[in-house]
Formats: structure tokens, C-alpha cells, sequence
């Protein structure tokens, strides 16, 4: 497969356009990508309706390598994004045993019965693979798209760990050049090549 060279993020949410909340996870996303080399071609920010995710998703997998997508995995209707990327990439989705008991054993260790409706946080899009969320009920997912890869990612406090245990480390071994950077004493960053093992190591300790 040939190496990623730019990235888009989507920010999934229609909390994200209130002015009370801040879209924070991009910029730690951006962050990451561009430790690995990766440029981010650009950003986006989309409430939770299916036609703006589809015209959001649609311009990004047209001109980007990797598409990150960030929020609306969870069980209600309202979050798309698992539908809507199967749907565009036309990956029938199925549900995954596994994960669904895992949810199940989730909520038996508060004494609590799990939600049918939580049964949607387990269906897959074929061919994607899972990323384990220790921190929540949704999974992260990497789908595979020929050259193309989107990985899903579930809202904050769950995603910086799904990301950084698979998925942003998987993203690394899919660059060519692996470009680092640190603070300098006037706050500007500096940019060096980095080998691709530190690249790796370095996701995965500021991401955990």
C-alpha cells in the first residue's frame, strides 16, 4: 500500500458548534499525524445530520489518504457516523459477537442490564477492524478503502486511548518520511527526522 501523505478530520457532533464547547480533539489529532509525518490537509466540524456527514465524508475520502472521524458512535439515533461511512464505502454492516458481550459485561459490573439499543455499538462494517475502547462502550474501527484508510474514533475521554493503542501507531507504519518536532526556548517548534520506531513510541506515550 502506498505511504499516507495528507489527512482530514472530521469533528462529529452538533455539540461541537455551540460556543461552549471547544473541538479540542482535532488539534491533538493534528498533533499526532504530524509527529508521523502526516500532513492535515484540512478540518471539518459536522452536527449531527446525515446529509452534511455524507457531503463532509464525501469531499474528504476525495482528496485525502487518511480520514479521521471523530464522535457519533454511540447507541442512539442521532449518532451517524458508523452508517454513514458503511453506507459510502458500501460495507454492509454486521454486528460483532464479541463486542456486544463486552458491552453486556460493561454494564453486569454495575449491576445493570445492557440496553438493546447498545447493540448498534457493535456493528462493523465488513472488512474494518476493531479497536478495543478498555474506557467505553463504542470500539474505534479502521477501514481499509483500497489506498485509503478512515478510522473511526469514539468521543472524548474514550478516543485519545482508542487512538493511541492501534490506530494512530497503525497510521505510522503507513508513512514514508517521519518527521518529529519539540519546543524550542521562543516556543516555536522545531522539525527534524525522526527514525520510524521513535516515531511509533512516541504516539503511543503521549496519547495514553
Amino acid at each position: 500500500m502506498r505511504p499516507f501523505h495528507r489527512a482530514a478530520i472530521i469533528a462529529v457532533g452538533s455539540e461541537m458548534l455551540t460556543p461552549s464547547k471547544v473541538d479540542t480533539n482535532s488539534l491533538f489529532i493534528t498533533e499526532q499525524l504530524n509527529l508521523i509525518g502526516i500532513q492535515v490537509a484540512f478540518k471539518s466540524v459536522v452536527g449531527d445530520d446525515r446529509g452534511d456527514l455524507e457531503i463532509a465524508v464525501r469531499e474528504a475520502l476525495a482528496r485525502v489518504d487518511l480520514l479521521i472521524c471523530c464522535g457519533g458512535l454511540g447507541p442512539t439515533d442521532d449518532d451517524l457516523t458508523r452508517n454513514v461511512i458503511a453506507d459510502l464505502l458500501r460495507r454492509p454492516l454486521v454486528e460483532d459477537a464479541s463486542i456486544t458481550a463486552r458491552i453486556r459485561e460493561r454494564f453486569s459490573r454495575r449491576n445493570l442490564e445492557m440496553p438493546e439499543i447498545n447493540r448498534r455499538q457493535a456493528m462493523v462494517p465488513t472488512g474494518g477492524r476493531v479497536i478495543p475502547n478498555p474506557n467505553g462502550t463504542a470500539p474505534g474501527l479502521w477501514i481499509e478503502d483500497g489506498d485509503r484508510v478512515v478510522l473511526l474514533l469514539p468521543g472524548p475521554a474514550e478516543w485519545r486511548w482508542c487512538g493511541a493503542s492501534s490506530g494512530l501507531p497503525d497510521a505510522a507504519n503507513r508513512t514514508s518520511t517521519k518527521r518529529c518536532s519539540r519546543s524550542t526556548r521562543n516556543g516555536r517548534a522545531r522539525r527534524f527526522r525522526c527514525p520510524r520506531r521513535f516515531s511509533r513510541r512516541s504516539v503511543k506515550s503521549s496519547c495514553i
